[in-house]
């Protein structure tokens, strides 16, 4: 029975990975191709589009990787789950603060 279970936890955080990840890749790509728009139609606000729809697609895909950990069968995995996670949240950090410090010069 518990093995049962455990199954069904690991199949139920390998779709809630997946899904995450989908729609941190969704959202970039939809906020690129908002950014894109931005530049043809001459408006300038293709940067911060960008910078935030990028902040928002890795807040995603930083689920996804803390899911990771949940499943990883030993610790070399979590090791290296977690160093991408630390890279995945600096970026998030650095281009949030960009997108802060750009707005507060507008």
């Amino acid at each position: 029975m518990f093995e049962t279970l455990e199954e069904v936890f690991l199949v139920v955080v390998r779709y809630a990975m997946l899904g995450l990840e989908a729609v941190g890749v969704a959202v970039l790509l939809v906020s690129a191709v908002k950014a894109l728009i931005s530049v043809f139609t001459s408006q300038s606000a293709a940067k911060r589009i960008l910078a935030e729809g990028t902040t928002t697609a890795l807040s995603f895909l930083l689920g996804g990787e803390l899911l990771k950990t949940i499943i990883a069968p030993d610790w070399h995995d979590v090791g290296m789950t977690c160093a991408v996670l630390l890279m995945r949240a600096a970026m998030a950090v650095l281009i949030h603060w960009e997108s802060t410090h750009e707005k507060h010069e507008d």
